[in-house]
């Protein structure tokens, strides 16, 4: 997985989506870091009836970088279904377990270094602009700490994903589903759900933000989603209540998630990694251009498409009104129409040609 020529391959495959992954994070933490201080500076400067203040959302500035990694995986390994080359490639005095890891880690070393130089560079705009003087940085080293477990979970997820789909489409858009899934399928399956029983508005409430937190857990991304580190020195502000129920009254506040929210990507890694690898070794090349490489993946997955798609129909077409009748007719009639859809297309190849 070290050998050089592996390593270079990776790199001419995958090398602009590395530059352009390097290029947003600078943009996105450091620069923006940057940009932040001097206009805050320069604010109090002009100003006298004015405060300080900075905010910094997890998952916002890790959002597109994640994009680009699912990138990555797809060119890795879907682009070369779907040009053929892996032919040529699995022809090469390699293992293919050792090809798979060669790709997991040309993508998990890029994203340990990338992030590691911003955080070097974020530390080094702390200390020599106005941030050092409102600020400690040290909620931002735990959060260089999940953003870089989160970002390697979600690109492997994304390598795993390629060794069971037979083309460049349905591994991107299975990859952006798994990693969103659990953060979205509560929000679609609690409302039908809840239409069966009796409760109050606040039980509801109260069910649904417990639950939808369990839920949420799960994802590659559940360390970053409710991740913020908040400063805030307006002199009139009361105290605030966030949406955990914590009371804030220091200008200082922030949520940091529990480290044991790091479980759910470094679990997914555990079991995509070296499922990855044996899946990829094993990856029926005659089923190429496929929405799925194996044939008794097909029923588990239009059966679980045509609930999701179901749920989505039920919300959506239904409007919000309470009749369950008419919940479950769109729950039925989008589930089935999609099962139908499913099965047409699991059965032809999509071509898409290339030279």
């Amino acid at each position: 997985m070290f050998h050089k020529a592996l390593w270079l391959r990776n790199w001419k495959q995958g090398k602009y989506v590395i530059a352009l992954f390097w290029l947003s994070t600078l943009y996105l933490l450091p620069y923006r870091y940057y940009s932040d201080a001097l206009h805050k500076a320069e604010y109090l400067r002009e100003t006298t009836d004015t405060y300080y203040s900075y905010h910094l959302s997890g998952d916002s500035p890790t959002f597109f970088p994640a994009l680009l990694l699912i990138g990555l995986a797809v060119i890795l390994i879907g682009w070369e279904r779907h040009n053929q080359t892996n032919d040529f490639l699995w022809s090469m005095p390699f293992k293919r377990s050792h090809l798979f890891s060669s790709k997991w880690l040309f993508g998990a070393v890029h994203i340990f270094s990338t992030l590691s130089v911003n955080w070097i560079l974020m530390y080094i705009v702390y200390n020599t602009t106005i941030h050092a003087e409102y600020q400690s940085f040290t909620p931002f080293h735990l959060y260089f700490v999940y953003t870089i477990i989160t970002l390697i979970a979600v690109y492997t997820l994304a390598l795993f994903i390629g060794t069971i789909t037979g083309n460049v489409i349905s591994q991107g858009a299975l990859s952006y589903i798994l990693v969103v899934f659990p953060l979205y399928i509560f929000q679609l399956a609690f409302p039908f759900f809840a239409l069966h029983v009796d409760l109050s508005q606040k039980e509801y409430n109260n069910i649904y933000n417990k639950s939808s937190m369990y839920i949420e857990n799960t994802s590659t991304l559940a360390p970053l989603t409710h991740f913020n580190i908040n400063y805030d020195y307006q002199p009139q502000r009361e105290a605030i209540q966030d949406e955990y129920g914590e009371l804030h009254v220091e200008p200082a506040y922030h949520h940091i998630p529990s480290a044991w929210t790091l479980l759910s990507p470094i679990i997914y890694i555990l079991i995509c990694l070296p499922l990855g690898a044996y899946l990829y070794a094993r990856s029926p090349n005659e089923q190429n251009g496929k929405i799925l490489l194996y044939q008794k993946l097909h029923i588990y997955f239009s059966i679980c498409t045509s609930i999701c798609f179901g749920l989505l129909g039920s919300e959506v077409f239904t409007d919000g009104s309470k009749s369950i009748l008419l919940h479950y007719m769109y729950f039925i009639g989008v589930g089935i129409l999609t099962y139908v859809i499913l099965q047409w297309l699991l059965k032809h190849k999509l071509s898409l040609y290339a030279k």
